[in-house]
Protein backbone atom coordinates (compact mmCIF):
# COMPACT_ATOMS: atom_id res chain seq x y z
CA UNK A 1 0.00 0.00 0.00
CA UNK A 2 1.03 3.50 -0.58
CA UNK A 3 2.78 5.25 2.18
CA UNK A 4 0.68 8.21 2.48
CA UNK A 5 -2.46 6.27 1.69
CA UNK A 6 -1.63 3.91 4.91
CA UNK A 7 -0.85 7.02 7.06
CA UNK A 8 -4.05 8.54 6.31
CA UNK A 9 -5.71 5.20 6.79
CA UNK A 10 -4.57 4.66 9.81
CA UNK A 11 -5.04 8.06 11.01
CA UNK A 12 -8.34 8.07 10.47
CA UNK A 13 -9.06 4.57 11.99
CA UNK A 14 -7.41 6.45 15.09
CA UNK A 15 -9.89 9.10 14.68
CA UNK A 16 -13.14 6.62 14.70
CA UNK A 17 -11.85 4.51 17.56
CA UNK A 18 -11.63 7.64 19.42
CA UNK A 19 -15.04 9.26 18.51
CA UNK A 20 -16.36 5.78 19.73
CA UNK A 21 -14.99 5.94 23.15
CA UNK A 22 -16.83 9.55 23.60
CA UNK A 23 -20.20 7.99 22.28
CA UNK A 24 -19.79 4.82 24.18
CA UNK A 25 -19.54 5.29 27.78
CA UNK A 26 -17.76 6.96 30.36
CA UNK A 27 -16.34 3.47 31.01
CA UNK A 28 -15.44 2.96 27.57
CA UNK A 29 -13.69 6.12 27.71
CA UNK A 30 -11.71 5.91 30.63
CA UNK A 31 -10.31 2.60 28.98
CA UNK A 32 -9.30 3.86 26.10
CA UNK A 33 -7.43 6.69 27.78
CA UNK A 34 -5.26 4.24 29.67
CA UNK A 35 -4.79 2.22 27.08
CA UNK A 36 -3.31 5.90 25.00
CA UNK A 37 -1.49 6.87 28.47
CA UNK A 38 0.28 3.70 29.05
CA UNK A 39 1.25 3.34 25.15
CA UNK A 40 2.37 6.78 24.74
CA UNK A 41 4.49 6.84 28.17
CA UNK A 42 6.15 3.65 26.55
CA UNK A 43 7.10 5.71 23.73
CA UNK A 44 8.24 8.68 25.98
CA UNK A 45 10.36 6.32 28.12
CA UNK A 46 11.89 4.80 24.88
CA UNK A 47 12.70 8.21 23.21
CA UNK A 48 14.43 9.25 25.99
CA UNK A 49 16.82 5.66 26.75
CA UNK A 50 18.87 6.95 23.63
CA UNK A 51 20.21 9.81 25.94
CA UNK A 52 20.45 8.02 29.17
CA UNK A 53 17.44 9.16 30.82
CA UNK A 54 15.60 6.48 32.33
CA UNK A 55 12.07 8.00 33.42
CA UNK A 56 10.25 6.37 36.60
CA UNK A 57 8.60 3.60 35.68
CA UNK A 58 5.26 4.11 37.25
CA UNK A 59 4.76 7.58 38.14
CA UNK A 60 3.82 9.25 35.21
CA UNK A 61 1.20 6.03 34.54
CA UNK A 62 -0.15 6.96 38.31
CA UNK A 63 -0.61 10.75 37.61
CA UNK A 64 -2.44 10.29 34.22
CA UNK A 65 -4.81 7.37 34.75
CA UNK A 66 -5.80 9.26 38.24
CA UNK A 67 -6.57 12.36 36.02
CA UNK A 68 -8.36 10.44 33.07
CA UNK A 69 -10.64 8.89 35.81
CA UNK A 70 -11.69 12.38 37.36
CA UNK A 71 -12.54 13.62 34.28
CA UNK A 72 -14.25 10.74 32.93
CA UNK A 73 -16.13 10.10 35.80
CA UNK A 74 -16.98 13.42 36.98
CA UNK A 75 -18.42 15.98 35.07
CA UNK A 76 -19.18 18.16 38.12
CA UNK A 77 -16.25 20.86 37.26
CA UNK A 78 -15.56 21.77 41.02
CA UNK A 79 -14.08 17.47 41.38
CA UNK A 80 -11.47 18.62 38.57
CA UNK A 81 -9.66 20.59 41.65
CA UNK A 82 -8.59 16.93 43.17
CA UNK A 83 -6.38 16.89 39.90
CA UNK A 84 -4.11 19.87 41.68
CA UNK A 85 -3.13 17.92 44.49
CA UNK A 86 -2.02 14.52 42.44
CA UNK A 87 -0.01 16.51 39.76
CA UNK A 88 1.48 18.44 42.99
CA UNK A 89 2.59 15.59 44.61
CA UNK A 90 3.50 13.67 41.64
CA UNK A 91 5.82 17.05 40.73
CA UNK A 92 7.56 16.20 44.53
CA UNK A 93 7.76 12.08 44.11
CA UNK A 94 9.45 13.07 41.05
CA UNK A 95 12.54 14.68 42.58
CA UNK A 96 12.51 12.13 45.67
CA UNK A 97 12.54 8.80 43.49
CA UNK A 98 15.12 10.36 41.21
CA UNK A 99 17.27 10.79 43.88
CA UNK A 100 16.27 7.33 45.71
CA UNK A 101 16.66 5.51 42.55
CA UNK A 102 19.90 7.40 42.01
CA UNK A 103 19.01 7.97 38.33
CA UNK A 104 21.45 10.87 37.45
CA UNK A 105 21.11 13.58 35.89
CA UNK A 106 18.90 13.92 38.42
CA UNK A 107 17.41 16.97 37.54
CA UNK A 108 16.95 16.20 33.86
CA UNK A 109 15.05 13.09 34.82
CA UNK A 110 12.93 14.70 37.13
CA UNK A 111 11.69 17.40 34.58
CA UNK A 112 11.65 15.22 31.90
CA UNK A 113 9.35 13.29 33.99
CA UNK A 114 7.05 15.95 35.24
CA UNK A 115 6.99 16.67 31.19
CA UNK A 116 5.46 13.30 30.86
CA UNK A 117 2.86 13.40 33.01
CA UNK A 118 1.92 17.47 31.96
CA UNK A 119 2.01 16.42 28.29
CA UNK A 120 -0.68 13.18 29.61
CA UNK A 121 -2.21 16.29 31.59
CA UNK A 122 -3.16 18.45 28.71
CA UNK A 123 -3.93 15.96 26.31
CA UNK A 124 -6.59 14.73 28.23
CA UNK A 125 -8.02 17.72 28.47
CA UNK A 126 -9.93 16.45 24.89
CA UNK A 127 -12.00 14.45 27.33
CA UNK A 128 -13.31 18.58 29.20
CA UNK A 129 -14.27 19.83 26.19
CA UNK A 130 -17.26 17.76 26.52
CA UNK A 131 -18.54 19.60 30.01
CA UNK A 132 -20.01 22.84 28.72
CA UNK A 133 -22.93 21.53 26.37
CA UNK A 134 -25.76 18.48 26.72
CA UNK A 135 -24.33 15.16 26.14
CA UNK A 136 -25.73 15.53 22.13
CA UNK A 137 -24.10 19.40 21.58
CA UNK A 138 -20.77 18.11 23.14
CA UNK A 139 -20.49 14.98 20.34
CA UNK A 140 -20.66 18.19 18.07
CA UNK A 141 -18.14 19.48 19.27
CA UNK A 142 -15.90 16.38 19.66
CA UNK A 143 -16.20 15.55 16.17
CA UNK A 144 -15.90 19.34 14.83
CA UNK A 145 -12.52 19.31 17.56
CA UNK A 146 -11.06 16.53 15.39
CA UNK A 147 -12.07 17.24 12.38
CA UNK A 148 -10.46 20.66 12.37
CA UNK A 149 -7.23 19.82 14.01
CA UNK A 150 -6.92 16.79 11.25
CA UNK A 151 -8.13 19.03 8.11
CA UNK A 152 -5.26 21.62 8.98
CA UNK A 153 -3.20 18.89 9.63
CA UNK A 154 -3.96 17.64 5.97
CA UNK A 155 -4.01 20.75 3.75
CA UNK A 156 -0.71 22.50 5.56
CA UNK A 157 0.76 18.80 4.44
CA UNK A 158 -0.45 19.18 0.50
CA UNK A 159 -0.25 22.90 0.26
CA UNK A 160 3.22 23.87 1.84
CA UNK A 161 5.42 21.83 -0.49
CA UNK A 162 3.59 22.60 -3.94
CA UNK A 163 4.12 26.55 -2.84
CA UNK A 164 7.13 27.40 -4.92
CA UNK A 165 8.50 30.46 -2.46
CA UNK A 166 9.04 28.86 0.56
CA UNK A 167 9.15 30.18 3.91
CA UNK A 168 10.41 28.08 6.48
CA UNK A 169 9.15 28.59 10.28
CA UNK A 170 11.20 26.40 11.83
CA UNK A 171 13.76 24.38 9.88
CA UNK A 172 16.17 23.28 12.42
CA UNK A 173 12.98 21.84 14.00
CA UNK A 174 10.91 20.33 10.99
CA UNK A 175 12.21 21.22 7.57
CA UNK A 176 9.17 20.70 6.22
CA UNK A 177 6.67 23.38 8.22
CA UNK A 178 6.51 26.53 5.63
CA UNK A 179 4.97 29.80 6.29
CA UNK A 180 2.16 28.85 3.38
CA UNK A 181 1.02 25.01 5.19
CA UNK A 182 1.01 27.47 8.55
CA UNK A 183 -1.47 29.86 6.77
CA UNK A 184 -3.16 26.99 5.18
CA UNK A 185 -3.34 25.32 8.93
CA UNK A 186 -5.40 28.68 9.67
CA UNK A 187 -7.12 29.03 6.98
CA UNK A 188 -9.00 25.59 6.70
CA UNK A 189 -9.25 24.99 10.09
CA UNK A 190 -11.60 28.44 10.97
CA UNK A 191 -13.81 27.01 7.94
CA UNK A 192 -13.94 23.96 9.78
CA UNK A 193 -14.84 25.29 12.59
CA UNK A 194 -17.09 27.50 11.07
CA UNK A 195 -19.66 24.47 11.43
CA UNK A 196 -19.96 25.52 14.83
CA UNK A 197 -23.02 28.03 13.54
CA UNK A 198 -25.17 24.90 11.96
CA UNK A 199 -24.75 22.71 14.65
CA UNK A 200 -24.09 24.51 18.15
CA UNK A 201 -25.08 28.35 19.60
CA UNK A 202 -22.17 29.38 18.45
CA UNK A 203 -21.87 32.72 16.20
CA UNK A 204 -19.44 32.93 13.51
CA UNK A 205 -17.24 35.13 15.11
CA UNK A 206 -16.57 32.89 18.09
CA UNK A 207 -16.22 30.09 15.55
CA UNK A 208 -13.41 31.56 13.69
CA UNK A 209 -11.54 32.50 16.81
CA UNK A 210 -11.67 28.87 17.66
CA UNK A 211 -10.18 27.75 14.69
CA UNK A 212 -7.20 30.33 14.84
CA UNK A 213 -6.57 28.99 18.56
CA UNK A 214 -6.94 25.44 17.39
CA UNK A 215 -4.94 25.95 14.84
CA UNK A 216 -2.06 27.81 16.58
CA UNK A 217 -2.10 25.91 19.51
CA UNK A 218 -2.16 22.33 17.38
CA UNK A 219 0.99 23.95 14.94
CA UNK A 220 2.57 24.35 18.69
CA UNK A 221 2.53 21.34 19.55
CA UNK A 222 3.34 19.99 16.41
CA UNK A 223 6.51 21.87 16.68
CA UNK A 224 7.09 21.42 20.04
CA UNK A 225 7.21 17.41 19.82
CA UNK A 226 9.36 17.64 16.69
CA UNK A 227 11.80 19.29 18.56
CA UNK A 228 12.06 16.65 21.25
CA UNK A 229 12.56 14.08 18.61
CA UNK A 230 15.41 16.04 16.62
CA UNK A 231 16.92 16.97 19.88
CA UNK A 232 17.36 13.29 20.83
CA UNK A 233 17.64 12.39 17.11
CA UNK A 234 14.99 10.29 15.93
CA UNK A 235 12.38 10.60 12.85
CA UNK A 236 9.47 8.84 15.03
CA UNK A 237 8.37 8.57 18.99
CA UNK A 238 7.56 4.72 18.32
CA UNK A 239 6.20 2.41 14.98
CA UNK A 240 2.89 1.62 16.49
CA UNK A 241 1.80 2.86 12.67
CA UNK A 242 4.22 1.39 10.44
CA UNK A 243 6.27 4.44 9.09
CA UNK A 244 3.45 6.74 10.29
CA UNK A 245 5.48 6.58 13.57
CA UNK A 246 3.65 6.10 16.91
CA UNK A 247 1.28 7.66 19.72
CA UNK A 248 2.99 11.07 20.24
CA UNK A 249 3.48 10.94 16.44
CA UNK A 250 -0.34 11.10 15.51
CA UNK A 251 -1.46 12.92 18.81
CA UNK A 252 1.35 15.82 19.06
CA UNK A 253 -1.38 18.73 17.79
CA UNK A 254 -3.80 17.60 20.31
CA UNK A 255 -1.43 18.25 23.41
CA UNK A 256 -1.97 21.89 23.43
CA UNK A 257 -5.02 22.61 21.40
CA UNK A 258 -7.38 20.65 23.60
CA UNK A 259 -6.83 22.71 26.72
CA UNK A 260 -6.34 26.25 24.66
CA UNK A 261 -9.83 25.10 23.08
CA UNK A 262 -11.15 24.13 26.55
CA UNK A 263 -10.56 27.43 28.34
CA UNK A 264 -11.12 29.67 25.12
CA UNK A 265 -14.69 27.75 25.56
CA UNK A 266 -14.57 28.92 29.25
CA UNK A 267 -13.64 32.19 28.28
CA UNK A 268 -16.73 32.84 25.60
CA UNK A 269 -19.48 31.18 27.98
CA UNK A 270 -18.24 33.27 31.09
CA UNK A 271 -17.82 36.48 28.88
CA UNK A 272 -20.93 36.01 26.42
CA UNK A 273 -18.91 37.21 23.64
Amino acid sequence: MNTKILRYTLGFILFFLILAAFYLSEAVLFLVSVIFIILGLHEYRSIFKVKGIYIHPLLPELVGIASAYVFTNYSDIKFHFYITPILLCGIIFSFMLTVLRNKKPYILTSLTTISAFLTVFCGLYIIKLTYYFEEKHSWYLIIIYFLTVLAGDFCASKIGPVVKKKIYIAPEISPNKTLAGSIANLTVSCCTCSLLVYFLNFTLFQAISLGIIISIFSQIGDLTVSSIKRDLGIKHSGSLFLNYGGILDRMDAFIFSAPAAYYFLIFIIYYDI
